[in-house]
């Protein structure tokens, strides 16, 4: 009989909180538990944290803000992507994702209280108890030590699925049946495919000529024809590769993910070899600097929850009352075998652009009963691998996405080991707690405000020593009215009188603008059917540039926001304006059923004026544009500091106060200026409490650039008011507060 036999020794832990998998989804589960009180360890297989984010792999995160502006993930996640963008001079791009942003997600992780890490670790097996996971079996590389983590919660967050599937936790992998869900995207029949792995690379311009000669083994693709409805050409000094390059059907994302490395490197390189000598691509000087070993997974195995979310759900952002996260991408489903299908574009929308009006969504939510196992009972997942269909996976899978899922599921988890219950009994009786505690924490849930009973700011009277109006003059930009435009905004009165639009007309004749106004229930669902309030027709005189004002005359309003559609008109031209929270464009082709937003704000006036910006919305509940702005605003043209004030009308005991600042949610961490933090958020702040009418400052603060500051005092402290006072930002002119907390 032969025996096992292996060197090294065996380690034995025991943990409350036990996440397997370090990619964003992994990491931001893991602090979350730990930072809710719960003993907890994440163990990943890799060197680095960071899935495929890192610098082994290079794939920017992606979310939200592609389903709506101001739509931008918080959490966990903002504080990490903040922290990188002030220390990393590397921009957040494809190929560019390096060993800086490996550290952050170290420092995060090993700076964490309650938080132990295992690296390179790969776990292999599960010991079981009835239907509950009692240990994971790992191996480490380099040790050889073999641990045994003891656990009452298990998060997989492995995107494989590995732990759930070795503990008997029921999977799907490949694509559902067009029947089974009523699913537009699926296919006829039930099949195997998934989507495909990807290799990045990076490439540099060395300022001299550099040849390049492919090996032997290396794909040929001697014509432009021959990368059919792949973009490839190079526009920049420094190039981080394409996701295109991706091998996926007929090979397992699993078992074959050896043969597929070995497969998309034949190809990345073969694509290399075209740009380089067949054609003039702008690459001569370029070189090759980096390239990829590790292939970037979309799709593998999915574990079944209590719920299976599905295109329709995505699709029509069902309310959800047990919302914990939400999504926005695109249904971004790659074509079967990626770069192996030569005669066909690698996604949709690369094959036609129309496409889009068939597959953008708006932002959708997520429900907490995706995310644990339907038959292990003490198993939750995060990241790719939750329970959806493979049609609502094309959206859900991107990394932020999976980021603030894994924050709800460690909360979650940490929940379950301090009230000593299943992930599906949270669910059934403190799923409203849940929630509110991901709020706190700076996660944002659709349609969901601040109810939590233990913030004495809710019941404050909130002032400020200035408000700034709602200004959208032209900044020097400009978009075509080629095709409908329009936008939604904020209004603080009953009446419009009037509206004007910035606009530039290059016609000889005068053109007919027809412009439509309507009411909007929130800033990002803006294809839900409701009547206009009032349509007009104006004309744009010839050769003109200015202020075109349209009479609406309309009164009895509600205050909130609106919106207003402008028809396609050619010759004419809307400027641009800086972009203010609450503030989002849209537009949509002719021929599109459906409008797209957009990361821009269009020069537009209101008469009368409209003030959104005042200090209540400081404590209404909300903490970022949504129906409403949501956020304090002073006025620019007052100098700083300018101070906001929470007056509670009796002496308040407290030892916890939270600050919520602006960090511009309008776009992802790709837009920004790498080591220069957002301009709107606050830098410097003094908060001070008022007892027995006088003031006395508390806590200073210089250098900031977080969104969302905790401020805990060793003592409790006794005041009837408290103000907070910005006296710098990074750049902007005014101070910008969404929300104040007081415990």
């Amino acid at each position: 009989m032969s025996a096992e036999r292996f060197t090294g020794k065996i380690v034995e832990e025991e943990y409350d909180v036990v996440v397997v998998g370090g990619g964003l989804a992994g990491v931001c589960a893991a602090i979350a538990s730990a930072r809710n009180g719960a003993k907890t360890v994440i163990i990943q297989d890799r060197p680095v944290f960071g899935g495929n984010s890192s610098s082994e792999i290079r794939v920017p995160p992606g979310g939200a803000t592609n389903g709506g502006a101001w739509a931008r993930e918080t959490g966990v996640i903002e504080e990490i992507q903040l922290e990188n963008l002030v220390r990393n001079h590397a921009r957040t791009d494809s190929g560019m994702m390096n060993s800086i942003w490996d550290l952050v997600l170290y420092e995060k992780v090993r700076d964490q209280e309650n938080l132990s890490f295992h690296l390179n670790t790969s776990a292999r097996g599960v010991e079981m108890e009835g239907n509950r996971i009692k240990a994971v079996i790992c191996e480490q590389l380099g040790s050889e030590r073999r641990l045994r983590i003891k656990g009452k919660i298990f998060i997989d967050c492995t995107g494989d699925g590995t732990v759930g599937a070795a503990a008997g936790a029921s999977f799907r992998m490949g694509r559902e049946a067009r029947d089974e869900f009523n699913e537009s995207l699926a296919p006829e029949k039930a099949d195997n495919v998934t989507q495909g792995s990807s290799l990045m690379f990076l490439a540099r311009d060395v300022g001299r000529p550099v040849k390049f000669t492919p090996p032997p083994w290396a794909e040929r693709y001697p014509t432009e024809e021959s990368l059919y409805k792949r973009f490839h050409h190079i526009r920049k000094k420094e190039f981080g590769g394409f996701w295109w390059i991706e091998v996926g059907w007929p090979f397992n994302t699993i078992d074959q993910n050896e043969e597929i490395r070995d497969e998309a490197l034949r190809h990345l390189l073969g694509v290399w070899d075209h740009i380089k000598n067949h054609g003039d691509h702008g690459a001569e000087n370029m070189a090759l600097e980096w390239i990829g070993f590790l292939p970037g997974k979309r799709e593998s195995r999915r574990l079944m929850g209590d719920y299976i979310l599905t295109e329709n759900d995505v699709r029509n952002n069902t309310p959800f009352p047990d919302r914990v996260a939400y999504g926005g991408w695109f249904i971004d489903i790659h074509t079967p075998g990626g770069i192996l299908a030569k005669d066909q574009p690698p996604e949709p929308l690369c094959g036609d652009p129309d496409k889009s009006d068939e597959l953008r969504v708006e932002l959708y939510s997520i429900p907490f009963r995706c995310l644990y196992s339907r038959d292990v009972e003490n198993l939750m997942m995060a990241g790719r691998n939750i329970s959806v269909t493979h049609v609502a996976l094309g959206t859900t899978r991107l990394m932020l996405t999976c980021a603030v899922m894994g924050q709800a599921a460690g909360t979650a988890a940490a929940m379950c080991v301090r009230y000593g219950i299943t992930p599906r009994e949270l669910y059934r009786t403190r799923i409203k707690e849940l929630q509110q505690r991901l709020l706190r924490d700076d996660c944002f849930i659709l349609d969901m405000p601040n109810e939590d009973p233990d913030d004495k700011a809710r019941k404050a009277k909130a002032t400020a020593t200035s408000s700034a109006p709602l200004s959208l003059e032209p900044n020097g930009g400009a978009v075509e009215l080629n095709v409908h435009r329009g936008q939604i905004f904020p209004v603080s009165a009953d009446r419009i009188d009037s509206i004007s639009l910035h606009l530039t007309s290059s016609r000889e004749d005068g053109a007919i603008l027809r412009v439509e106004l309507l009411r909007a229930e929130d800033i990002w669902h803006f294809n839900r059917e409701a009547e206009p309030l009032k349509a007009v027709e104006v004309e744009v005189p010839p050769k003109s540039s200015g202020w075109v004002e349209i009479p609406f005359k309309l009164e009895g309003l509600r205050p909130g926001l609106y919106r207003i559609n402008v028809r396609a008109c050619q010759g004419v031209r809307w400027s641009t304006a800086e972009p203010m929270p609450g503030v989002a464009s849209i537009y949509r082709r002719p021929n599109w059923r459906r409008w797209v937003s957009t990361h821009l704000n269009l020069a537009m006036r209101i008469e009368p004026p409209s003030h959104p910006f005042g200090p209540e919305n400081a404590i209404n509940g909300v903490s970022r544009p949504e129906r409403w702005p949501n956020i304090w605003i002073s006025d620019p043209s007052q100098p700083l500091p300018q101070s906001l004030t929470l007056e509670f009308g009796e002496e308040i005991e407290f030892d916890e106060i939270h600050l919520t600042f602006d960090t511009f949610l309008m776009c992802d961490f790709r837009e920004f200026t790498p080591l220069q933090p957002p301009k709107e958020c606050v830098r410097d702040y003094a908060v001070m409490i008022r007892r027995n009418g006088s003031w006395e400052v508390i806590l200073e603060v210089e250098s900031n650039y977080l969104r969302k500051r905790v401020h805990r005092f060793e003592d409790k402290l006794r005041a009837d008011a408290i103000r907070v006072e910005v006296r710098a930002t990074n750049g902007d002119r005014s101070a910008r507060i969404y929300e104040v907390r007081v415990y």
